[in-house]
């Protein structure tokens, strides 16, 4: 009988252990469950603030691209003109011209990613092949060419433009579409201005035209192929998005 009892005990001592062992195991993927669709959450978090980064982007690679489509389009009517291929009076030519010391430049918003670099949250897209893409966009280079533009219009183009006669009187607007003018025209001051034939007959300003006109093209380039770039990660992360 006791031999009995103690197998017995023996018994139910092992299903309670295999009890407890289940129970621990069912906790620990209770857990491992939670801790998956916590991360699951994350991830879309991330993607949808990178989304909404990449999507900025977009706007301003749009801006920027039309923004110097008009300025090339002007500086290759200015060039015309100033090689007689075309008739037009000194105002004309100075209203495609007047934009020469503008530059403009793109930044990619990196603020989500530099986040995700610096805490290694990119660990949560599980997805290699868009956490690729997303660490080849912004590892990006735009600095060589707008670098160039800015700093010839800087430090070639202005000093020289600003010597050689006076600015085309400019109008800007503001965040608040309040029009800021330049003070003061041309009219106002006893110096005379160039003539329409001084601009034909000065090597400068011919050769950054030209200049600037291939350096705008060139970058249009680089931004159409961003710009390419950054819609097909925005629809990558939507596909992912949506098949979670």
């Amino acid at each position: 009988m006791e031999k009995n009892k103690t197998g017995k005990y023996l018994k139910y001592a092992i299903g309670e252990i295999i009890l407890v062992v289940i129970g621990i195991l069912i906790a620990l993927q209770i857990n491992n469950w939670n801790e998956t669709r916590k991360e699951r959450q994350e991830e879309r978090d991330i993607l949808s603030d990178l989304q909404l980064d990449i999507r900025v982007d977009i706007e301003r690679l749009n801006y920027q691209l039309d923004f110097k489509k008009e300025m090339v389009r002007n500086y290759k009517n200015c060039l015309e003109i100033l090689a007689d291929k075309k008739e037009a009076t000194k105002s004309e030519f100075m209203e495609g011209f007047k934009s020469i010391l503008q530059v403009g430049d793109v930044s990619l918003n990196t603020t989500t990613f530099n986040n995700l670099q610096t805490t290694g949250e990119i660990r949560l897209i599980k997805n290699k092949t868009l956490a690729n893409s997303i660490v080849n966009y912004y590892n990006t280079d735009l600095g060589a060419w707008q670098s160039a533009l800015r700093e010839y219009t800087r430090n070639i183009t202005a000093p020289y433009v600003l010597n050689f006669d006076y600015l085309p009187q400019n109008t800007f607007e503001d965040s608040r579409n309040n029009l800021l003018t330049m003070t003061g025209g041309p009219e106002d001051f006893k110096k005379p201005g160039k003539t329409l034939d001084d601009y034909k007959e000065d090597y400068f300003i011919i050769n950054t035209l030209r200049q600037k006109t291939w350096n705008l093209e060139a970058l249009m380039l680089r931004y159409s192929d961003i710009l390419d770039q950054a819609k097909n990660l925005d629809k990558a992360i939507q596909k992912h998005l949506d098949n979670q």
